[in-house]
């Protein structure tokens, strides 16, 4: 976007009302998610989405005040994207009621941006020895079946005459 950001927007996006201000920016100009985010992104906060000192203490002030406002899904996505921590953790760190929990200058050591790549386990049908079309079983059971069976059909065969 090469036009400047109307100053009602920008007003919503410093007061950490992100949420509302992209979805302004995307109603007046029709941009799509992302490129509004992204507009907002670089022409506010310059482009730098790394959290410094400063930047840090903006955003444990955010999420005191997004908590004072009733606003903890707010507050919850502040610190996750402050800290790259997951959702789960983000969300019991602010329930927990502990202001310590959710200060992001301690967490951004714990937590990097970006978290490392987990490759997902592979799937039962890719394991050695799997073929397909085949049903995976032991020969075991089938032999046990096949004694009680016989000794079953002996029993009633002597047993009945």
């Amino acid at each position: 976007m090469t036009a400047p950001i109307p100053a009602h927007i920008a007003s919503l996006w410093r007061n950490h009302d992100k949420i509302a201000a992209i979805k302004r920016l995307r109603e007046e100009t029709g941009m799509g998610l992302a490129e509004a985010k992204h507009a907002l992104e670089t022409q506010l906060d310059g482009g730098d989405d790394s959290a410094s000192s400063a930047g840090s203490l903006g955003v444990s002030a955010a999420i005191d005040a997004a908590l004072a406002r009733g606003d903890k899904i707010v507050a919850i996505k502040l610190l996750k994207d402050a800290t790259g921590m997951g959702l789960k953790e983000a969300k019991d760190r602010i329930e927990s009621g502990d202001p310590q929990q959710w200060r992001v200058e301690g967490n951004l050591a714990q937590h990097p941006a970006t978290p490392p790549a987990v490759r997902p386990a592979a799937p039962n049908w890719a394991a050695a020895g799997h073929e397909p079309g085949k049903v995976q079983g032991s020969g075991t059971w089938t032999a046990v079946f096949a004694i009680v069976l016989v000794l079953v059909l002996a029993a009633w065969y002597f047993l009945r005459a």
